[in-house]
């Protein structure tokens, strides 16, 4: 449709239709937020900083582990094993379990400690 010059109104080419159709669908797709592999990392390595300051203050009270653990993940689930105990955290379960392990010298034997973070 085109306009002739003493004629009023708007009219649209086929062309503006096209572009106006593609920028409405653009508009209208849904964006899905997912848990990038930085966070996932980043993750990873509290898990690592949990483990390398209990393995060198080498206390393993039951309590003292879970508030570390509370101060860097805090609406997360977890366990924690120890000196053969396990501790369970509760906390929001994620899709993602991510499982760190250290060890330790400790009375002539080596020894492992491990965190799972459910994120």
């Amino acid at each position: 449709m085109f306009l002739y010059a003493n004629e009023k109104g708007f009219s649209f080419t086929l062309e503006a239709l096209i572009s106006f159709s593609v920028l409405i669908l653009i508009l209208t797709v849904p964006v899905q937020k997912e848990k990038s592999d930085l966070e996932k990392i980043y993750s990873i390595q509290k898990e690592h900083d949990l483990i390398k300051v209990w393995i060198k203050e080498k206390n393993f009270e039951e309590k003292i582990l879970k508030e570390d653990f509370r101060k860097m993940f805090p609406f997360q689930k977890g366990k924690i094993e120890v000196e053969g105990k396990k501790i369970e955290i509760k906390g929001k379960e994620g899709k993602n379990e991510l499982n760190v392990s250290g060890f330790y010298y400790k009375n002539g034997k080596i020894n492992e400690i491990s965190v799972k973070v459910f994120v």
